[in-house]
């Protein structure tokens, strides 16, 4: 049960920060080109896509779930690397979904800020703090003994 607290709670963290740094990097190309976003804006664009974005949520389960999944094999054979393993794991789930959507619609971007490369390291930053709380979270292993 802890395992699946763990999983629930990373997800909802790294898709709060994905949603948060993609509302936030696209204001600022808004910004860039010339209008004014006041707080006001920002809170309720960002708002507006925590509610709107609720498919990337799912995305980014299926890839945790791949990602750990594949992590929690590779740990068995290199136990020592649990607490990197998880966080890269997270990061490249995110970077996999990004670029299996990018190649299933036909060289598009389905997440626009994902167009550059601090739009897609953003969201890898978001995956791979949601692996850093799924290893927080997660039971201590057992010690062999």
């Amino acid at each position: 049960m802890k395992r699946v607290f763990a999983f629930v709670v990373a997800v909802l963290a790294a898709y709060l920060l994905a949603v948060l740094m993609y509302t936030q990097l696209n204001l600022a190309n808004v910004v860039e080109m010339g209008l004014t976003v006041t707080l006001a804006d920002r809170v309720a664009a960002a708002l507006h896509d925590l509610y709107g974005m609720y498919l990337l949520l799912a995305l980014i389960a299926i890839g945790f779930a791949i990602a750990f999944a594949v992590t929690h094999l590779v740990l068995r054979v290199v136990p020592q690397l649990r607490f990197l393993g998880y966080i890269v794991a997270g990061g490249l789930a995110i970077y996999v979904v990004d670029f299996s959507l990018y190649k299933t619609m036909g060289d598009m971007h389905v997440l626009a800020v994902t167009r550059t490369t601090v739009g897609t390291l953003a969201m890898c930053v978001a995956g791979a703090i949601g692996g850093y709380v799924f290893v927080r979270l997660l039971p201590p292993p057992a010690t062999p003994g």
